[in-house]
């Protein structure tokens, strides 16, 4: 399958005066990522996602903020552009049968890079969007939701989300997280219950008060059922977990699955 420049894709897709507009607006993208070369589905993705970018760059107005705008969509096609082999199949099948999806998870993935101060995230946000392509179940809402998530997010939290699950840390720990950052226990807790928030760390406190609630449940159903009885058998009392002074975290599988995602 042959491949195409990009400028020559954005040459023969956009109109004449929108083609002027990217130029003008996004010259760095324009300059730099023009000679890149992509097989022509792919290609077509990486033209949408400079289209789409057009009406955040219109509001740019601060110098500062065009020039990471433009870093940060020249970076997504550096990635897209390395990985557009996997991507290329899955490309064509949706734009001929979902291009509906194309466009509103290219948007969500710009909304989430085009002011991204931490390159990190943006290439997280970019490996999340080419997973939600490649994926054979296309679900629109379960990717906005990735989205959602991930902007609310930031390296630190994703760095202590890995350490939950031995996942690519490099020998990374709380203890040394904390030395590196000069960082206070009550900090890395806020983050943890941040992360429990979106569900992707669950507090064992809490599993086992829930454990620790459903025994008494039973107990007491027990109990009654017995207490209806003539001659009532006893009830043994449950073993209850104590729960100590300090809690302590496991990663979800939901934590797990958006590791994967951006990994």
């Amino acid at each position: 399958m042959g491949q195409y420049k990009l400028k020559d894709l954005m040459d023969a897709t956009k109109e004449e005066v929108e083609k002027e507009i990217v130029e003008k607006l996004l010259p760095t993208v324009v300059q730099e990522a023009g000679s890149f070369l992509f097989d022509k589905g792919v290609g077509m993705l990486a033209c949408e996602m400079v289209g789409s970018v057009l009406p955040v760059a219109n509001n740019v107005l601060l110098s500062y903020k065009q020039h990471r705008l433009e870093r940060n969509v020249l970076n997504a096609l550096k990635n897209i552009q390395t990985r557009q082999t996997e991507l290329e199949y899955r490309m064509n099948n949706l734009f001929e049968n979902n291009p509906v999806f194309i466009e509103q998870i290219t948007e969500a993935l710009l909304d989430n890079i085009v002011d991204e101060i931490q390159e990190k995230l943006v290439e997280y946000n970019v490996n999340g969007y080419i997973n939600l392509l490649k994926s054979d179940h296309t679900n629109i809402d379960l990717g906005l939701m990735f989205f959602k998530t991930m902007s609310q997010l930031n390296d630190l939290d994703i760095r202590i989300l890995k350490v939950y699950s031995n996942l690519g840390t490099e020998g990374e720990s709380i203890v040394s997280i904390c030395n590196e950052l000069d960082l206070e226990l009550n900090q890395i807790q806020f983050i943890k219950e941040k992360l429990e928030k979106f569900g992707l760390l669950q507090s064992r406190h809490e599993e086992m008060n829930d454990d620790n609630l459903d025994k008494i449940v039973k107990y007491l159903e027990k109990v009654k059922r017995e207490n209806r009885k003539k001659n009532p058998n006893d009830v043994k009392v449950p073993n209850l977990k104590r729960v100590s002074g300090t809690d302590s975290y496991r990663i979800t599988s939901l934590g797990r699955h958006y590791l994967t995602m951006i990994g």
